[in-house]
């Protein structure tokens, strides 16, 4: 399995470009989604508007005239139809399993995110570029203050047919050493193609560690290919391989999941392997909850 998924990683940008002929001509408008009192939800093109109601086209072409007193909630909508089916965005798209993409979050855009149960993290956007990513590495027994603490900042560039490059920091600041200021991290610079479905993406980073002001940085970098595969409107497929610089191809760690979408939450289930190795990976699980 995971292996296919390394093959998929490979051919990814063949159905990034190819998925964008398939896809509705229609949906060069914007999609609107309004959610009423009643909890009914409704998602298609805004058609009329008055003072009183709000007129819009669903993808069945039927149009629905919805009294603004009973809306609760209308924005913009970032998905799309394939082969009569709505496929919503997927809101994790700025990160893999732990390496990022070049998207962003997204303005006052939020979501809670537990890594394998031991780094819950709270990430949020600043901005149509800025992504900022706050949380621990978390164990059973360890006192908070000697629980190591996360933060990464992240910019994206504008994007241009498709592409999208970002560059940014994480930092990990290691308590329980007396009164020293210990951290270590990664620097990266990534490269995205594709869409909020679809997509690929490359970094290089250096490690680095710093204790008491002195930064000593890794002489060569870190490559991490990830990739995300939209194979459904509730399923992707993640890859994330990371490359360390001197080291055989064999013994790289590489994840592969399986991403179950729901309208505000995703769940990853796959493994940590090596190439080399015997028996059943290890496992990750990583839920994300969407707050906004």
């Amino acid at each position: 399995m995971f292996k296919s998924l390394f093959i998929i990683l490979l051919i990814l940008p063949v159905f990034i470009f190819s998925q964008e002929t398939n896809t509705d001509t229609t949906l060069s408008r914007q999609m609107v989604e309004i959610i009423t009192y009643d909890n009914n939800e409704y998602i298609g093109y805004l058609s009329s508007e008055n003072d009183e109601t709000i007129t819009i086209t669903t993808l069945d072409g039927i149009n629905i005239m919805i009294p603004k007193a009973s809306i609760v909630k209308q924005a913009e909508f970032y998905g799309k139809s394939e082969a009569g089916k709505i496929l919503r965005a997927d809101p994790n798209k700025s990160m893999y399993m732990f390496a990022p993409s070049a998207f962003p979050i997204g303005h006052q855009k939020s979501y809670c995110r537990d890594f394998c149960v031991v780094f819950p993290s709270y990430n949020r956007g600043f901005g149509d570029n800025i992504s900022v990513q706050m949380g621990a590495f978390w164990f059973p027994g360890v006192p908070f203050d000697e629980t190591p603490l996360v933060s990464s900042v992240k910019m994206s560039l504008p994007s241009i047919a498709k592409t999208q490059f970002a560059g940014g920091i994480m930092y990990v600041r290691l308590p329980g050493f007396d009164d020293e200021n210990i951290g270590m991290g990664f620097t990266f610079i990534t490269g995205t193609i594709g869409d909020n479905f679809t997509h690929a993406s490359a970094s290089i980073g250096w490690g680095y560690s710093q204790v008491e002001g002195e930064w000593d940085f890794m002489d060569e970098p870190i490559l991490v290919l990830a990739g995300n595969y939209r194979s459904s409107d509730r399923f992707a497929l993640i890859y994330e391989g990371w490359f360390f610089p001197e080291a055989e191809i064999e013994t790289q760690p590489m994840t592969g999941a399986i991403r179950f979408l729901g309208k505000r939450f995703s769940f990853d289930f796959g493994g940590i392997f090596i190439m080399e190795m015997e028996g059943v990976p290890f496992p990750i699980i990583n839920f994300t909850y969407y707050l906004n």
